[in-house]
């Protein structure tokens, strides 16, 4: 008998005569460490929180730019559509020339489209005039800035100082409420 040919079988019949001895401590020194299984879904709460540095935002409608708010840090706080923004700077396009607004801190409500500006909060209008509040807000859908804070506006030659103010970005009306005072140089 050749002894050759006969280990090429004998030996894998002795590995698998004998597996019932060493397959349970080799299968525990190969099994994988750690755990393996899917982590779980973050909730919805989860997916609509976040923080951004640096940020630019864009508004559009019907193909035409209408706004760009540029933003320091920018956080949802996940419970609805309102995102809130430090060190704002929105430039309102849409006109000959944009028109400025820059505060401390804003809000955007997303679904109603109204911007919430707080702090310093400073107009720079197309003709170079200046107003300065503490608090307005900007209805992107009407293109239109309102106020009930004190307002202080600087032109060419004049100032002027109220309680209250609107201006309509579309046609460049400016109205100021209140205990109006007018300063002409």
């Amino acid at each position: 008998m050749n002894l050759n040919r006969n280990l090429v079988w004998v030996l894998p019949l002795l590995l698998l005569i004998g597996a019932p001895l060493w397959w349970q401590p080799v299968g525990t020194i190969l099994a994988p460490r750690g755990d393996f299984s899917a982590p779980p879904l973050p909730s919805q709460e989860q997916l609509k929180r976040f923080a951004m540095e640096g940020v630019t935002l864009s508004h559009c409608r019907d193909g035409k730019h209408e706004f760009t708010l540029n933003s320091a840090r920018v956080t949802s706080n996940g419970n609805d559509d309102s995102l809130q923004l430090l060190e704002v700077r929105a430039t309102i396009t849409g006109t000959s020339d944009p028109t400025i607004i820059t505060s401390g801190e804003a809000y955007y409500h997303t679904g109603r489209e109204i911007l919430t500006m707080l702090d310093r909060v400073r107009i720079t209008m197309p003709d170079h005039q200046e107003i300065r509040t503490e608090a307005l807000r900007y209805l992107a859908k009407y293109r239109k800035v309102k106020t009930a804070e004190d307002v202080f506006l600087n032109g060419s030659g004049v100032e002027v100082r109220g309680s209250t103010m609107f201006y309509d970005l579309v046609n460049g009306a400016l109205r100021v409420g209140g205990r109006v005072v007018v300063d002409l140089q």
